[in-house]
């Protein structure tokens, strides 16, 4: 594992952060609630490594980055409207919206594996804009997970990192300890109508609002 400082992803480490992923290689980069190891989701090597890094069980719901709301269409199929509404306009933020995966974009080993806890994928578009950059240039998903191991805390600590996943990660990108902060809030759809799973930094009146809206 090589570490490098946040603000060193402005010049060349981008590129090199770009390359370890297009390679099949893990990194774990700071979001805004915890830090998180991150993969490319077309490639079954880099998923399967991402696993395994994490002792993780493929019950667990599974997260993906896209850039924009225009690459939704790369990752999930069967949008209802009303989720394309709360992404038109919560995008980039903390809203993950649950959908069904586009198996003729994502590999179906890759689908199979991460869709077991209920067939379908979290998506979300970053707020961090280095982050959104490095997706855009990237040209791909990002399959995304807690940095911590399953059932155990240490997602927020770069010591308890270090110690986890030292031979696993390639880079790990550190902005030193990460404040406790709410998580995403997480919607899904039934029959078309949005669920609230979980009610997290984005208020549950911030989405209603948006859907009030004709």
């Amino acid at each position: 594992m090589r570490t490098i400082q946040l603000q060193e992803m402005m010049g060349p480490e981008f590129i090199n952060v770009k390359s370890c992923l297009e390679s099949g290689g893990l990194v774990c980069i700071p979001c805004r609630s915890s830090y998180r190891i991150v993969a490319d989701l077309t490639n079954p090597k880099a998923v399967n490594a991402l696993l395994f890094s994490k002792h993780r069980t493929t019950k667990a719901p599974s997260l993906v980055f896209i850039p924009s709301y225009g690459d939704l269409k790369s990752v999930a199929s069967n949008v209802p409207a009303k989720a394309r509404k709360l992404a038109q306009a919560l995008w980039p933020g903390e809203l993950t919206i649950r959908l069904e995966p586009n198996e003729e974009a994502i590999p179906a080993p890759i689908v199979k594996t991460l869709t077991k806890a209920g067939g379908k994928l979290g998506v979300r578009v970053p707020s961090e804009p280095w982050l959104l950059k490095l997706l855009k240039e990237l040209g791909r998903p990002l399959l995304v997970s807690s940095a911590n191991r399953e059932r155990k805390n240490g997602a927020s600590s770069p010591a308890m990192i270090q110690k986890n996943f030292i031979s696993h990660v390639g880079i790990f990108v550190t902005a030193g300890d990460i404040p406790d902060s709410l998580p995403s809030t997480v919607i899904d759809f039934v029959d078309g109508e949005p669920v609230l799973k979980r009610e997290g930094s984005l208020p549950r009146e911030r989405i209603d609002a948006v859907l009030a809206v004709e």
